[in-house]
This record gives structure tokens, C-alpha cells and sequence, in this order.
């Protein structure tokens, strides 16, 4: 179980945010990631000078706005937590602006990895030079990267594993409070078994009896989400295909796993239809339509949909955009 993170908030908002969070936690809600983007609200409030007790429209507004580093997905997720502070006052009586989850602009189209693009990236991510006595970090972060191509986690996900969650005899690695706080099982390979057999030896020799199995520099913290993205950026610049316009990101791993599942699966002349529901319950997906959306955003799927055109509508129906 991940511990929550408890923040001390200082904005005009303060209140609501706390009463909100409360209400959450209350409810069996562990709301960490929630409790991280609403301390950017309480600091978001008080360096813009937004001195209302209450979610105005101004303050709306310029929250919406979609920030050059972040993706619509991360904007949707900032403004959907607003909403939540919004209704949360409104229950209890203080008239407040609930925001619109309208998406900005344009949809930015998932980067998904050639097979060279993938392969340059981990050459390249075993030449990294180690910064600032960061052996460690930069050890279970070459981990870390396969990990999220080989099993399609999300970010945050492996991050937060213990040893306890991995069971190497059975193949499998247990993911605790995911996305809409659901446990999962993910099955993995002898290959990747293997490969946490050894990394496992590794941290024990550097930190012994340590329970996390990606410990951050401190005591009884992983390692750090802006860590892993930096580690990402500087490998990524060692890579012929960095300044493309449509550079790929950490979730881009996710994303290919998909696309290269599924063009397997069809490739082999599997029965997709029979198969989408096993790898929607593995990516912790609530339906096929969720995966499938990782598809349709790709030409690179479409390669392969070509070439099964008789059955390509059946097996892959048009979706809306429905991001994980």
C-alpha cells in the first residue's frame, strides 16, 4: 500500500482542498497523485494572486490554460481535479465555478517506437554516463525503461513496487492502488524474471534488506517521478531521432507495447477479438475500446491493418479518443 502524502496547503483554497481530500480518503481513496496536483493548485493560487475562498472563473480560466511541457491528458487531469474542488464547495454550500472538461486545441498523436528507434534508445540508455555519484538511480532506471516497454506499465506503477510484489516462481508482478485504485496481476516472462533476479542482488548489495524494489536517495522513498523523466530526457538526447517533431515520451513505451502486441497478435493470425479482453485486463483498461484507442492514433498499426483488410473493421471498430 502506498503511504499517503500528507501537505500542508496555504492558499485561500486551503480549506475546500483539505475538506475535499478528507472526504476522499474517508471513502477508502488513497488520493496521492490527487493530493500532488491539488498542492500545485494551493501553490498555482497564492504565486498568481488568486486570494478567493471559493473556484471563480478567472482562476478557471487561467488553470485550463495547456502548458508547453504537458500533454492534454496531464491538462485534463489538472483541470478535473479543480472540478472536484469546485463541486466539493457547492455540497457544502458555497457557490462555486465548476470548470468545463472541454480539451484544448489540438490532440498531440502518441509517438510509438520503431524497432530501430527502440533499439538506439537502450544502446543508448547502457552508454549513459553516471552524474553526481548516481550509479544506483541511473542502475534502476535502465530497469525501469524495459520494464515499462516489456510490461506496458504506466509511469508511476513500477515505481512503487516492493519485492513482496514480485513473484518470480509464478512469473507475475502484482500492482497495488493503479489507476482508479485497482490491484492487478501483470504476468511477465522467464526472460524479464531473470533480469529482476539479478537486479534484485544488485540493490540488496547496495542498500541491504531494502523492501522498495526502485528506492530513491531518500529513506523509505522510491525513486522520484522527475528523476525517471530526467533520466529519460538525457538518453533520449543521445538518440539520432531527439529533436523530431513528435518526440516520443515515458507513456510512448506503453503505447508501443500495444501497437506491437496487437500487430503480432495479427501478423500470427490470432483471434484478436478473443485476445483484446486479456490485454485490456492486463493493461488495467475498464474496456477493449481504451486499448484500442492506443491503436487508432498510430500509422504504425496501420501497416498491418492494410493487409488484414477483410476483417480490420471487425477487429479494430473505430473508438473516441478515451485516454487510459
Amino acid at each position: 500500500m502506498k503511504p499517503r502524502r500528507d501537505y500542508i496547503f496555504s492558499s485561500p483554497l486551503a480549506s475546500a482542498i483539505e475538506g475535499l481530500i478528507q472526504e476522499k480518503r474517508s471513502s477508502g481513496y488513497v488520493y496521492n497523485s490527487n493530493a500532488n496536483v491539488l498542492k500545485e493548485l494551493d501553490t498555482f493560487c497564492i504565486e498568481r494572486g488568486f486570494l478567493s475562498d471559493t473556484v471563480t472563473k478567472d482562476l478557471s480560466d487561467a488553470w485550463a490554460v495547456q502548458r508547453e511541457t504537458e500533454g492534454i491528458s496531464s491538462r485534463n487531469i489538472r483541470v478535473s481535479n479543480l472540478r472536484q474542488v469546485a463541486k466539493y464547495l457547492n455540497s457544502i454550500g458555497i457557490e462555486s465555478y465548476v470548470p468545463q472538461m472541454l480539451q484544448s486545441g489540438e490532440t498531440k498523436i502518441a509517438h510509438v517506437f520503431t524497432a530501430e528507434e527502440r533499439k538506439e534508445f537502450f544502446e543508448s540508455l547502457n552508454k549513459l554516463d553516471v552524474k553526481r555519484n548516481s550509479k544506483r538511480l541511473l542502475e534502476e532506471c535502465r530497469i525501469l525503461f524495459r520494464l515499462y516497454y516489456c510490461c506496458g506499465l504506466r509511469l508511476s506503477e513500477p515505481i512503487w513496487l516492493t519485492w513482496d510484489d514480485i513473484d518470480y516462481d509464478l512469473g507475475r508482478i502484482t500492482i497495488l492502488q493503479s489507476k482508479g485504485y485497482k490491484d492487478r496481476v501483470v504476468w511477465i516472462t522467464p526472460d524479464i524474471a531473470e533480469m529482476l533476479r539479478k537486479y534484485h542482488e544488485y540493490i540488496m548489495s547496495e542498500c541491504p534488506g531494502e523492501p522498495l524494489v526502485f528506492p530513491g536517495t531518500k529513506d523509505g522513498k522510491p525513486i522520484n517521478e522527475v528523476t525517471v523523466r530526467a533520466y529519460f530526457q538525457r538518453t533520449l538526447a543521445m538518440t539520432s531521432y531527439a529533436s523530431i517533431s513528435n518526440p516520443p515520451t515515458i507513456k510512448s513505451f506503453r503505447h508501443t507495447f500495444v501497437v506491437d502486441r496487437l500487430n503480432a497478435w495479427m501478423e500470427n493470425g490470432e483471434n484478436i477479438e478473443e485476445k483484446l479482453p486479456y490485454l485490456s485486463k492486463y493493461l488495467g483498461h475498464n474496456s477493449i475500446h481504451e486499448s484500442l484507442y492506443y491503436y487508432h492514433q498510430v500509422s504504425e498499426a496501420f501497416k498491418i491493418i492494410h493487409d488484414r483488410d477483410k476483417t480490420s473493421n471487425i477487429v479494430i471498430p473505430e473508438v473516441k479518443e478515451n485516454e487510459e
